[in-house]
């Protein structure tokens, strides 16, 4: 099973994304960044509160799932607004989140621990079109939470980016 990632940032040269393909030990397998895009003022009044969730969904998710090369299972991301982009993606998408104990988990939501403590507790929300794989993903990802902190990724995603901003 192959995990995909997919991470954004926001530099000083402009707005980058990530995509970070791992097996379920989290062994690197593929990584994309897309170039700086710089938003201008124009931009960002017409596009107003929707530029983040535009800019991710249409110019960085979609471009980076069809830049990979390697297949991957299921995508993590930690934009819930991007659930929506199931059927554009054609792979079930995994809003992921740390674990919050006063609030109300969804219909489609699942908790995940590590029994020894080791990560925190997280929270995942699936699309309502994968509503069926959710308890079995659930239960798989909670196996690999065992010994692999699933969350991880993201965190070289960012510093993947960082480095390659600071050497351009």
């Amino acid at each position: 099973m192959h995990f995909a990632y997919i991470d954004f940032v926001e530099t000083k040269q402009g707005h980058r994304a990530g995509i970070l393909i791992t097996d379920e030990t989290t062994k690197p397998v593929e990584f994309r960044v897309t170039t700086n895009v710089n938003i201008d003022e124009l931009q960002k009044i017409l596009y107003g509160e929707s530029l983040e969730t535009v800019l991710y969904k249409e110019r960085f998710t979609t471009e980076l799932v069809q830049s990979l090369k390697e297949d991957f299972d299921i995508l993590f991301t930690k934009e819930k607004d991007l659930l929506s982009l199931r059927e554009e993606i054609g792979k079930p998408i995994l809003f992921i989140q740390k674990y919050d104990p006063f609030k109300a988990m969804d219909k489609y939501s699942y908790k995940i621990t590590n029994l020894s403590d080791k990560f925190e507790p997280l929270a995942i929300t699936i699309s309502k079109e994968d509503a069926k794989l959710l308890i079995p993903l659930g239960r798989k990802l909670q196996e690999i939470y065992r010994t692999y902190n699933i969350v991880e990724p993201f965190d070289r995603i960012r510093k993947a980016i960082d480095y390659l901003s600071k050497t351009k």
